[in-house]
């Protein structure tokens, strides 16, 4: 189930990398806190949120690249988490979820203006690329650029086991969800 909630982090950080992209030259670098999580579902209302705090951001120039260590992605639940990172993650092999957005397929807001749309990336999860989509909204204060972002991936496409335990079973499908501060600074 922590793989689950893992995948999810990382999802939610492949749909908030998009956003960070800018047309021009500026650099972007990430400002503020960052909340990153991840929600599977299962049967009789079975329903897991792991979170991290933690997002990196690196200005690869025409590209953006977003990860989340999933170490530090929990759900509260110890041995949940334990197995989470170890039994279908696999964190010792595959450390952190990767998003990877070109910075022409996003758009960035005017000082004191918001844009919302829809974009895509590539997502490194478990050892695999997947093109991902995702929907994000971003608003700027004139400093600063707020993110946020959701998506939906599908741990068998990433070649996650789905996790079980005492007969039940979570759905393959996590939404993700992201919410990161970023700053543009002019080259």
């Amino acid at each position: 189930m922590r793989r689950v909630v893992s995948g999810l982090g990382v999802v939610t950080i492949g749909l908030l990398l998009p956003l960070l992209a800018h047309a021009g030259m500026a650099r972007i670098t990430r400002a503020g806190t960052a909340d990153v999580s991840f929600t599977a579902v299962g049967p009789a209302g079975l329903k897991i949120v792991g979170r991290s705090g933690e997002l990196r951001l690196n200005d690869g120039g025409d590209r953006l690249i977003v990860s989340v260590p999933l170490k530090t992605v929990a759900t509260g639940i110890t041995l949940r988490d334990e197995h989470m990172r170890n039994k279908y993650l696999h964190v010792d092999r595959y450390p952190d979820a990767v998003l990877e957005v070109a910075r022409a397929a996003v758009k960035l807001p005017a000082a004191g203006g918001e844009v919302s749309g829809e974009a895509s990336g590539t997502m490194r999860l478990h050892g695999r690329d997947k093109l991902v989509s995702f929907r994000y909204t971003a608003r700027s204060d004139g400093k600063v650029v707020r993110v946020t972002a959701t998506t939906r991936i599908d741990m068998r496409d990433h070649g996650i086991e789905q996790p079980r335990y005492l007969g039940l079973t979570v759905k393959p499908e996590v939404e993700v969800h992201a919410v990161f501060a970023i700053a543009v600074v002019e080259a």
